[in-house]
């Protein structure tokens, strides 16, 4: 947290993956007030546990006071049956819906059905987070209304690097999603410096002007007010 302050963040949106992390994200809401903003969610890389139906009552019950649902989505690289993913993903996107908050998504060689299921959904706001697939759905994702994020993986991912150069800058967010590793580097908060680095060498900008836009983009998207 000190790291992240010294850095210049303003503030972390925390991300849950599961019933143990969204009770942490909320905890963490709580010591630091206005600067950890709490969204809770379920990974489809963690549907294979006995608490499932806990952290769906977590989620309903939390919902209301959280900036956004997520980390959520769909992911074909894994074993987790397609159906299964799709079925929790229908389920929170339901709840999404209803209490009309944005969307963090997780979607790998499922792209274009994730973006099938917002659109179904009436999704207002999503952000497809660390996006490395097609141009082709990339586009519609824009031309839906919908981000994408930057990590740390700009600096050296050829398909994010992509993605980014494609992005308009009013549809682009920054990550870190620590605490992922880069390139052997567990990531922090204070790294979104890294994104933002790599961001503005994407764009041929200076990183103070990819730093206003994106940050301006972040309280527009979250709805939220900071400084």
């Amino acid at each position: 947290m000190a790291r992240a302050r010294e850095a210049g963040i303003g503030a972390i949106v925390g991300v849950g993956a599961d019933l143990a992390s969204n009770e942490k994200i909320l905890e963490l809401s709580d010591l630091y007030p206005g600067f950890v903003l709490p969204a809770v969610g379920l990974h489809p890389w963690r549907l294979e546990t006995d608490d499932l139906e806990a952290n769906f009552s977590l989620i309903e019950r939390e919902i209301a006071g959280c900036l956004a649902l997520g980390e959520v989505g769909l992911d074909f690289a894994i074993d987790t049956p397609q159906d299964k993913q799709e079925e929790v993903l229908r389920s929170l996107l339901a709840i999404a819906g209803r209490e009309k908050k944005p969307i963090l998504l997780h979607a790998r060689r499922a792209w274009e059905k994730a973006l099938a299921l917002l659109k179904a959904f009436q999704i207002e706001k999503a952000v497809f987070h660390w996006y490395s697939g097609p141009s082709i759905v990339l586009k519609e994702v824009f031309g839906s209304g919908y981000f994408i994020s930057a990590t740390p993986a700009a600096a050296y991912s050829e398909r994010h690097r992509r993605a980014i150069k494609m992005a308009p800058l009013g549809q682009l967010l920054l990550e870190t999603d620590a605490p992922e590793v880069y390139q052997g580097n567990p990531s922090e908060p204070k790294d979104l410096l890294t994104a933002l680095k790599a961001v503005g060498e994407l764009k041929e900008q200076e990183p103070e002007d990819i730093a206003v836009q994106t940050y301006m983009n972040t309280k527009n998207f979250f709805k939220i007010h900071l400084p």
